[in-house]
């Protein structure tokens, strides 16, 4: 949710199919393939579960996306600020289902890496291995020496549903991949339209008025 994922992804959604031969995603339909595990969006995209198909769509959708992400990754609406502003009061860590390098190198060029606690930007490895959510929330949790007082930032369900699994309420911003239906249908607690309305919120939260 700090991040406009969509013109990358779709770029290499479309790239790695049209060279496995396969017909191209159309930009309007790549939204919800935008948060799970990339394993998930190659068994869906490619109609099967072999994992030598799925590794194969994957290498190609990396190779390109480690050339260009840096550069077609965008920031969220209010990025600098909203982040400068929630870290003067709190310290602030990243759960991605992104792999980690890409994560590092797109917070980076953005100019935004420092405004986390020191080891605070934790993603999946490069294993193709299905690791869910809750995981990497796990490593966010160890860093901040358990859960109480955490609240996650998220626009999927899978945000919502891997802070749960470790007692963390979720914060649903509306800017992203995911809907008002999806992220309440999940259990968000608190909702918020974008990433500029989260000092207000979380003030309230941490007021214990909201």
């Amino acid at each position: 949710m700090l991040i406009d994922s969509l013109p990358s992804i779709a770029a290499c959604l479309a790239d790695a199919l049209r060279r496995l031969g396969r017909p191209e995603i159309r930009v309007e339909d790549v939204r919800p393939f935008i948060g799970p595990p990339i394993e998930e969006t190659a068994a869906s995209l490619m109609g099967t579960d072999d994992p030598g198909e799925i590794a194969r769509f994957v290498g190609l959708y990396r190779e390109r996306y480690a050339r260009t992400c840096t550069q077609e990754t965008l920031p969220a609406a209010g990025l600098y600020e909203v982040l400068e502003e929630l870290r003067e009061r709190w310290p602030l860590a990243v759960a991605t289902s992104k792999p980690e390098v890409y994560a590092r190198q797109i917070l980076e060029a953005l100019g935004v890496a420092g405004m986390f606690v020191d080891g605070g930007i934790c993603g999946r490895s490069l294993a193709l291995d299905r690791a869910d959510k809750a995981g990497v929330v796990a490593r966010v949790v160890a860093l901040m020496d358990g859960a109480q007082g955490l609240v996650m930032v998220g626009d999927r369900e899978h945000d919502v549903i891997g802070a749960a699994a470790h007692g963390v309420p979720t914060i649903g911003v509306l800017h992203g991949a995911g809907s008002r239906e999806e992220l309440e249908r999940a259990g968000a607690r608190w909702i918020c339209e974008d990433l500029r309305g989260l000092p207000e919120l979380v003030r309230g939260i941490d007021a214990g008025v909201v």
